[in-house]
Order: structure tokens, then C-alpha cells, then sequence
């Protein structure tokens, strides 16, 4: 059977999640209130490896996560893997800082291996991953620049060039059939110059997709609507007839489409960050929601627990959605506003 190119790990969850009828029913029972949490595993688990960077983004905003310079126990992921290979759960190695920074990496490729688990990585691509790029369902290396000026500008040191190379490599060493790999793009007003050049060039070396998504709150560097609206039209004509596949993220980003949506579909994902602490999503840590710490107690512990389940029912609100526009799970909520108008009942 063909493969479906599901080349951004949004389209992979969710198609995981279409598989999964039992979760879906699970989380439409708590919207219409027939019980107060979805227990379930979520269906892919973000895990920060390590908050220590060898970057310097300008516009990172994690780093003030780096002055921990936490990294998350091997033998604590292990377990976490053991857990997440009991219930199907899919697991995202990011950052916090540069997953492959840290000490046992590969040691940590090799577990989720041996687990089955299916992996997938967000890298700046400074490390060369020929050699173990297919143990992963899907890379993609961020380059938020189109050129070598810019890429020093935007990242303090310059080594533009060298993560092309790898980029190339992976591209060459992965099963095309079973690993995607990608480049994500931070869109500023200044690293445009020579995008569309990019965008060819990635295409010739066999990169599937690039992700393209506004800087958040950096002032007058974050790109205009119109900007944006321009750049989605040329990116359009330009891969209408090419390999690469582009998705640029304008509308949950820029344009709140989850104004006044309840958060339905908060259990689908958790992060789990380089100190231990389990967060809801990567938008509720901020607001000091930390469910608990994976050098406590499991993860299973902490995920039906009696605090989830309040904080579970108080994102029910809508209220409760400021500043969430830019999460990834936004489209999963019109999801299933949508699966509620088509099926009153259930999911089957």
C-alpha cells in the first residue's frame, strides 16, 4: 500500500488520531460532559531532552530556560518510553535547548527503537544524523534563514552552510518511504531575501516540506499579514509543480481562528521539559500550569491525576484561551467542532 505523505508532524498526528476512534470518542465525552476528564495517553508526547543550546536566536524564547541547563535522565526516559510504548503514544525530541546535545542521544534513538516508539525530532541541524536518521518517523532541522548573513544575524554564529550539508546528507541517507524530513522556517522581516532560492535549492536536495510560521511578539520584526498573504501566494506558484511542499502558518498564527473555541483537544499532547516537569502544552507552562515532575512520579500517575482533571475542566472555558492562538492544537479543536456537528453521538 502507498504511504500518504504526511510530511508535517501535525498531519502525522492527526492522522494517528483518525486511527484512534476510542480517543476520539473519549475526548468528545468531556465536551458534552459524560465525564470531567480524558484519561487516555495523549497521541504523541513532546520531550525535551536538554535545555543547553550551541545557538543563540535572538528571538529563542526559551532562553531563559538555558540558565538551568537542565538534562533529563536517561534512565528517566527510558521509563517514560516504556510507558509511552504501553499506550501507543508517539514522542517528539525537542527543545528547551538542541535535543542532540544531549550526552547519551543516540543512547536515546537506540531505547525508542527498541520500544518501537514512533520519533520524531525538531534539530537546528549542527549535528550530522546520517547514520541514525531512520529511526525517526519524521525530522525537521530549523533554519529561519535563506542566506549565510542572515543565518549569523538570526542565530549568532555562522554555520549556514554546514547545516545545509547535513540536511543534504539525511536527505540522502533516510528511507524515503518511511522518514520525512523537513526545514522549519521562523519568518522575521528579516530573513526573506533570498527565500525563494531556498525553497529551490531544498527542493534539488529532496527535502519534503518546509514549515514556515511568524515570529511571535518580537516587535517590529514580526512580518505584517499582507507580508504574509504576498509570500503564501509566491510560495504557492512556486511549488505548484515541485517536490517540496510548503505550509506556511498564517491563519492560527496571525488571525485568532480559535477566538471563543474551548480547548477540546488539550489531551492529545503533553511536554514533558528537560527538569522534569510535565506541562499540559508548551503555551500553558507560562501560566504556571505544571501538572507535575517525571522524577516523582510516572507519567501515567500524573496524567490521571486529580489535578489534571481540574485543570482539564477549567480550559473547557473560554476564557481560559488567551494567547493560544499559536498553538498547534488549534486545528485539532475545529476538528472537533466539527466531528460533534457530524456525529451527535459517537465516533465510529
Amino acid at each position: 500500500m502507498q504511504k500518504t505523505n504526511y510530511w508535517d508532524e501535525f498531519e502525522y498526528s492527526k492522522l494517528r488520531l483518525l486511527l484512534n476512534n476510542e480517543k476520539v470518542n473519549s475526548i468528545l465525552d468531556v465536551r458534552n460532559g459524560v465525564k470531567k476528564m480524558d484519561e487516555q495517553f495523549p497521541i504523541s508526547v513532546e520531550l525535551h531532552l536538554t535545555d543547553n543550546c550551541n545557538l543563540n536566536c535572538e528571538w529563542c524564547t526559551d532562553k531563559i530556560l538555558r540558565q538551568n541547563r537542565a538534562v533529563l535522565d536517561t534512565r528517566i526516559i527510558k521509563k517514560l518510553f516504556r510507558e509511552f510504548w504501553k499506550h501507543g503514544t508517539g514522542v517528539t525530541l525537542e527543545g528547551g535547548g538542541e535535543p542532540t546535545l544531549h550526552p547519551d542521544f543516540r543512547e536515546v534513538m537506540e531505547i525508542g527503537n527498541d520500544f518501537n516508539i514512533d520519533m520524531g525530532l525538531i534539530t537546528n541541524g549542527t549535528a550530522d544524523l546520517a547514520d541514525c536518521i531512520n529511526r525517526l518517523k519524521w525530522v525537521r532541522i530549523s533554519l529561519d534563514s535563506s542566506s549565510s548573513g542572515e543565518y549569523q544575524r538570526e542565530k549568532g554564529v555562522d554555520c549556514f552552510e554546514h547545516v545545509l550539508r547535513n540536511l543534504e546528507k539525511i536527505s540522502k541517507a533516510r528511507n524515503p518511504a518511511d522518514t520525512f524530513v523537513g526545514v522549519g522556517y521562523v519568518l522575521t522581516t528579516r530573513n526573506q531575501s533570498d527565500l525563494i532560492n531556498l525553497v529551490k535549492r531544498l527542493d534539488i536536495m529532496g527535502v519534503d516540506y518546509i514549515y514556515l510560521r511568524p515570529v511571535e511578539e518580537a516587535g517590529n520584526i514580526t512580518p505584517s499579514l499582507e507580508n504574509l498573504l504576498d509570500l503564501r501566494k509566491e510560495l504557492a506558484e512556486l511549488t505548484a509543480d515541485t517536490r517540496i511542499k510548503y505550509m506556511l502558518a498564517v491563519s492560527d498564527r496571525v488571525v485568532d481562528k480559535n477566538a471563543g473555541l474551548p480547548c477540546i483537544a488539550h489531551s492529545l499532547t503533553s511536554v514533558i521539559h528537560a527538569n522534569g516537569e510535565v506541562a499540559l502544552c508548551e503555551k500553558r507552562r507560562t501560566d504556571g500550569i505544571i501538572l507535575g515532575n517525571v522524577y516523582d512520579s510516572s507519567f501515567e500517575d500524573i496524567w490521571i491525576s486529580p489535578y489534571r482533571e481540574q485543570i482539564s475542566q477549567k480550559l473547557l472555558n473560554a476564557e481560559c484561551q488567551n494567547g493560544c492562538s499559536a498553538c498547534r492544537v488549534t486545528g485539532f479543536n475545529m476538528i472537533f467542532e466539527q466531528l460533534e456537528k457530524v456525529h451527535s453521538k459517537r465516533f465510529i
